[in-house]
């Protein structure tokens, strides 16, 4: 006999109660930063962060920790505007699709990088190059693979020359490339580039001290002008409670992802709340050896997990419920069908595949304070197939050691994951499903297949169909458990001006004191 549904939410909060038991993300602190925002005024910015980079090479680690912190020093050819995630130019003044195999792009001008060394064209090709020389390593040579040649037609010129259309080049340079100084790092060599990067961006490297703390200074040359907060440094903090109480008590000024069920302790002028284009999922690993390589057992974890009710009661509402692999914030979104709460079909399933859900073990891999409540989510969801007689070992892991893991296909048969900032379908479900890419947890041929011709296609129709085809592909052959697309909480001083982007980027160049 199934234990029913008003079990599943006494489950989930007692999960949530011991949480509350151990450390974890409650305080008694009140906030006085109306009183330490003005010892910051004027003064270095320091902000507190889940997780310290990986490295401070840029175009290496496909890592939104990395990313975020190393594009304070390096800027990109095209970003993205903070509010809308269309295109604008940054080193890039121009770019035009010459053919289905090339890409033209015009350079700025007069731009010089952290050692005097004038930015060019052959900055640009180096960068390229150096994410498809395969002695490298990157983690996105699988996103560039297509890129046959890269061209200095003039100082500020520079073609992309393809070895099959591809027609998401400027969303891949978007979000993929920043501009490293080769000379630099032709002189010194790619370790010391790496500990201590130069770049065009807004601030100069300063000091990186691993798991404490990263520290930078204005450029007084930056291209667009001075910045106005002249030192910052970026504290890294991993637990949610540790960020909170250094917040409290006046030591940081920003952090992102408040504890849910600790908003209410902050004053409502210091919170800053967007919908992030990112989404978080349970992965279902079909990579690893075991039970969920049967599509049968994926598809009874997600009638036996009950997303709605994490999302309501471990994430207090904050949140947007998803049901397939792309947010609503993606051009490339098709509406898909809920699995829904069956755990009688969840148990008649897993039997059909030839498993006795009481004698079934599984192991949900978790970071701990890189996503809201992410451990909190991971223990809940274990209780909620505990209901049904599964066993799961939840394994909760240092972020760095959790991606290790993904990209090792170390890690046990689930694991929490959140992907972005995503606009459009292929820098989700190219980098998610296919074999090759290093953060995928699926695969399956006939869909990967379906992937390549459809990410080869211009027609915009043509594409946009194609996505939608396989998006119900993936939620039929249960590539994951969709959760939600993730709301960010920020806390903000009310000495600074910081507005929250859609791509969760921290640039300090955007921020002031007030």
């Amino acid at each position: 006999m199934l234990r029913k549904k008003g079990v599943i939410a006494f489950l989930l909060v007692m999960v949530l109660v011991l949480a509350a038991c151990t450390e974890g993300t409650n305080t008694d602190s009140t906030s006085n930063q109306s009183d330490s925002g003005e010892d910051g005024n004027g003064g270095p910015l320091v902000i507190g962060f889940e997780a310290d980079a990986s490295t401070l090479m840029a175009n290496h680690d496909v890592n939104y920790t990395t990313d975020t912190l190393i594009r304070n020093i390096y800027d990109p050819l095209i970003d993205r505007e903070g509010e809308t995630g269309e295109f604008v130019p940054v080193l890039a003044e121009e770019w035009e699709n010459i053919d289905e195999l090339t890409w033209r792009l015009k350079l700025k001008e007069g731009v010089t990088f952290h050692n005097g060394a004038q930015f060019n064209a052959d900055a640009v090709k180096y960068s390229i190059d150096y994410i498809l020389n395969e002695e490298n390593g990157s983690f996105y040579r699988s996103r560039w693979a297509n890129v046959e040649e890269v061209v200095a037609v003039s100082e500020y010129e520079v073609e992309i020359h393809t070895s099959v259309p591809f027609p998401s080049m400027i969303q891949r340079i978007a979000e993929d490339l920043l501009i490293v100084e080769p000379g630099y790092v032709e002189e010194v060599g790619i370790e010391q580039a790496s500990n201590e990067p130069v770049g065009t961006g807004a601030y100069t490297f300063v000091d990186w001290s691993r798991d404490n703390h990263l520290k930078l200074v204005a450029y007084e040359d930056y291209w667009q002008g001075s910045p106005d907060i002249q030192e910052v440094e970026f504290r890294i903090i991993p637990e949610f409670s540790a960020r909170m109480s250094a917040f409290m008590s006046g030591e940081i000024h920003l952090f992102k992802n408040i504890p849910v069920d600790s908003v209410e302790q902050f004053d409502s002028e210091e919170i800053g709340e967007i919908a992030s284009s990112r989404i978080n999922y349970l992965a279902l690993s079909n990579l690893v050896e075991g039970p969920l390589q049967d599509v049968k057992v994926r598809q009874a974890i997600n009638y036996a997990i009950d997303a709605d009710e994490l999302l309501e009661t471990v994430l207090n509402g904050y949140g947007t419920r998803i049901t397939g692999p792309l947010s609503q914030i993606n051009s490339d979104y098709t509406e898909t069908e809920d699995y829904g709460y069956d755990p009688d079909l969840a148990v008649q399933l897993i039997e059909e595949a030839g498993y006795d859900p009481n004698e079934l073990t599984l192991t949900l891999d978790t970071p701990s304070g890189r996503y809201p409540m992410d451990s909190h989510v991971a223990q809940a969801i274990a209780s909620q197939l505990q209901s049904i007689g599964i066993t799961v070992n939840v394994q909760v892991n240092e972020w760095g050691r959790h991606l290790e893991k993904i990209q090792n296909r170390e890690t046990g048969d689930m694991y929490i994951l959140g992907w972005g900032p995503a606009f459009d379908g292929q820098s989700t479900i190219e980098n998610l499903f296919t074999q090759e890419a290093p953060y995928s947890s699926f695969y399956q041929e006939d869909i990967e297949e379906k992937i390549t011709q459809t990410n080869q296609l211009f027609d915009q129709d043509e594409r946009k169909a194609g996505y939608e085809e396989i998006q119900q592909d993936l939620v039929e052959q249960a590539a994951w458990v969709p959760l939600w697309q993730q709301a960010d909480l920020y806390a903000i001083s009310t000495s600074l001006n910081f507005t929250q982007r859609v791509d969760e980027k921290l640039n300090v160049y955007e921020m002031s004191w007030k």
